[in-house]
């Protein structure tokens, strides 16, 4: 392990960079949150849930997915090709989300019944736009294995977003305005920063031109992406955020729907952790694996599933049994509600931490299709489960059991799908 660990490029060494960032940022969050939670309402939080819901589903939109495959071209110039195709795909995206906001976007508001938005909803296309060019950065420097200067750039912005918040809580407004700024803060300067100082040859690559046959040429090698990494992207930013959109909806209120985002703000950090310290390298790994040595694909998975399970198993059993505890501790009485939430959803976010880091398998092995099978349902299921379960409870903590339960049994089937996926790769002897 040490020797893994110190030699240069090496899978252990870059998760540890990358772990290093995450575990930064959430100590950097854990120290502010008790903060926050004192300053910002479950109100302010669950009109930010809104907000939220259409600038993270639009800004996974935005890139068609082609981000996802920056670690496949082998060429420079086949990569600054799908590098420009999925920029261009992002401002057009953009472009049409603005002048739809600015058209039509009040009558949109109230046909959703979520006048409370009023003028932010003109900030939606540019939040979104930033977190797709951040998306976008964030996959170029995993295709240059930059771990190191990501962890660097990721944890300072963390820590200076997070200062801003603070301070604008305090010296402006306690509304979502302070948390809706932040948001758009963190992306341009992650975007600027990556820029800057992560990614290798930006400038070069940025003013590069390509034909529009090359562009074309590109596209359809990766048709895929676009085809259903797209869409699972789309139906799994969506179907996140959605319950935080229709908790109001379902007459539990602006405040449920804060109570929520609150709970799986908490739950989110160890999946961030391992996304950002696993998935992301996991992903250059197994595509460097599949070209070079494919047999040793399965064993490097199993071992990974194994690890996942025996880091995710402790956080989960925590959150269960101390869950309202912690909230009260650490955020306030105003919010012992999330805190009982964090309970119920503790086990469904059990298989998702295990299952996530492990989906980039799909898109390594060609098997998108699947994935994008996978969201749609997953999409339905949350659905259905929030609307039948408030047909029957008008009590949010019964809701989000039934919530929890659905969920989980989908993650659980996710982590079967990822199990027989790599169990089918063929192992030379």
């Amino acid at each position: 392990m040490r020797r893994s660990l110190t030699r240069e490029g090496s899978f252990v060494q870059n998760s540890a960079w990358m772990f290093a960032s995450s575990g930064a940022s959430m100590a950097i969050q854990f120290a502010f949150f008790p903060i926050l939670s004192r300053i910002y309402s479950p109100e302010a939080y669950g009109l930010f849930g809104v907000f939220n819901f259409y600038s993270t589903t639009l800004g996974n939109a935005m890139t068609f997915g082609y981000n996802q495959a920056f670690v496949l071209p082998e060429s420079r110039r086949e990569f600054g090709a799908l590098l420009h195709l999925t920029i261009c795909n992002s401002l057009l995206m953009a472009l049409i989300t603005a002048l739809v906001a600015l058209l039509a976007g009040d009558a949109l508001l109230g046909f959703a019944g979520q006048e409370e938005l009023g003028g932010w909803v003109h900030l939606i296309a540019p939040v979104a736009l930033l977190m797709a060019w951040d998306r976008i950065m964030g996959d170029w420097a995993i295709r240059d294995r930059e771990f190191r200067r990501q962890t660097i750039v990721s944890t300072s912005i963390t820590l200076s977003t997070k200062i801003f918040n603070l301070a604008y809580g305090i010296a402006v407004h306690s509304g979502a305005g302070g948390l809706i700024w932040t948001t758009l803060l963190q992306h341009t300067l992650r975007t600027l920063a990556y820029l800057r100082w992560v990614v290798e040859d930006a400038a070069l690559h940025l003013r590069a031109r390509f034909t529009w046959k090359e562009l074309k040429t590109v596209a359809g090698a990766y048709r895929n992406f676009p085809l259903y990494i797209y869409w699972s992207n789309v139906l799994s930013a969506f179907s996140s955020a959605l319950p935080a959109a229709l908790l109001p909806l379902l007459g539990f209120g602006l405040t449920a729907g804060g109570y929520y985002g609150y709970s799986v703000i908490l739950l989110d950090l160890p999946i961030r952790l391992l996304g950002a310290g696993v998935a992301s390298v996991f992903q250059q790994k197994s595509a460097e694996l599949l070209r070079d040595r494919p047999h040793e694909l399965r064993r490097h998975t199993y071992r990974l599933i194994a690890t996942l399970a025996l880091f995710s198993m402790p956080f989960t059993l925590l959150m269960w049994l101390a869950g309202e505890s912690i909230y009260v501790f650490c955020f306030g009485e105003p919010w012992r509600v999330a805190g009982q939430a964090v309970e119920y959803l503790a086990w469904y976010y059990l298989f998702r931490m295990i299952s996530s880091p492990l989906t980039v398998l799909f898109t390594t092995l060609r098997k998108e299709r699947r994935l994008f099978i996978f969201h749609t349902i997953l999409m339905a299921v949350r659905v259905l489960s929030l609307l039948i379960g408030a047909a029957f409870t008008n009590d949010f903590l019964c809701l989000m059991a039934i919530f929890s339960a659905c969920n989980a049994a989908a993650y659980a089937v996710l982590c079967l799908m990822t199990y027989r996926l790599v169990a089918s790769l063929h192992v030379s002897t």
